[in-house]
């Protein structure tokens, strides 16, 4: 007799499914190593860093100008450092560092940066770019490591994540008289839009819509069938800088897979003052699509 009271009373159990996000987290591009592997063939083939000299050589511009700043032992902290190319080629024209930290979201790579990268005391961190940063505090096997001058690298990061809230982020964690040295895509016109047209082909080619293609197809919970549409929009938080969007369009619903954003150097300068940091200098490519960036925390 309890039998059938007890099944009605039992609610119905719905499978319950997580809702496709508007835009994909930069972690679903990198999900597995298949993706991994199209992702560097896209690198490969198409990064300006390796293509073109010219923007290899803006890692090491600012060396002369730190040689004069970091004067006796210092300390490199790189955040966002992946495997450490670029910090590498830029110790190639300064001392050891006395400490390294190399941090990055994924902590192989930063363990790989931290081996090759040359340094007295090394280590290395898993972090969080888009979350209030942690104090660098340095180990005390580094003799007078308090007073050591830190140099705070960011290299390739800017373009993915919000900018001048990362900027603000990263200001926080540095003492006054700190240096960062950071660099940033760019579009190279004075129109943001206009410039981040014409660099729309380095995105737009057929190794990158094979590598997104396959993101947008391996992705749970799945996508409705679509089609991958490349374009220059307005970043949804500042409407004034360009950002190049890979967009999955369905019937139902249109996705951003993938974005990047392009800044003028006005804008990038603009940043700079807003989170307190003043520029000493600016190394830019010749054709105006890179720049680093050196600057000082003030007091």
């Amino acid at each position: 007799m309890d039998a059938p009271f007890i099944k009605r009373g039992l609610p119905k159990i719905q499978p319950v499914f997580a809702p496709v996000p508007s835009e994909f987290p930069t972690s679903a591009l990198y999900s597995s190593p298949s993706l991994g592997r199209l992702w560097r063939k896209v690198h490969l083939a198409c990064s300006p860093f390796l293509r073109r000299p010219a923007v290899r050589r803006l890692y090491q511009k600012p060396a002369p100008q730190l040689l004069k700043l970091l004067r006796g032992p210092y300390s490199l902290i790189a955040l966002g450092c992946a495997d450490g190319t670029k910090e590498a080629l830029l110790l190639k024209r300064l001392p050891k560092p006395a400490y390294l930290l190399a941090a990055d979201t994924n902590l192989s790579l930063a363990r790989r940066a931290a081996l090759r990268l040359p340094a007295r005391h090394k280590k290395s961190c898993k972090i969080d770019l888009l979350k209030p940063l942690p104090a660098f505090h340095l180990p005390p096997s580094t003799i007078h490591a308090t007073r050591h001058p830190r140099l705070v690298t960011l290299f390739g990061v800017l373009p993915n994540l919000d900018p001048l809230p990362l900027l603000r982020r990263v200001a926080k964690t540095m003492r006054s008289g700190d240096l960062l040295l950071f660099s940033a895509n760019l579009a190279p016109a004075r129109s943001g839009f206009a410039g981040a047209r014409k660099v729309l082909s380095q995105y737009d080619n057929p190794l990158t819509r094979r590598w997104l293609e396959s993101a947008a197809q391996t992705y749970r919970p799945k996508l409705f069938k679509g089609r991958l549409h490349f374009g220059v929009h307005p970043d949804p938080r500042q409407k004034s800088l360009a950002r190049i969007e890979a967009r999955w369009i369905a019937p139902k619903k249109t996705v951003t897979v993938f974005s990047s954003r392009r800044p003028t150097t006005a804008q990038v300068e603009t940043w700079i003052r807003s989170a307190r940091l003043k520029k000493l200098s600016r190394f830019l490519d010749p054709r105006g699509e890179e720049a680093v960036w050196l600057t000082q925390r003030q007091g």
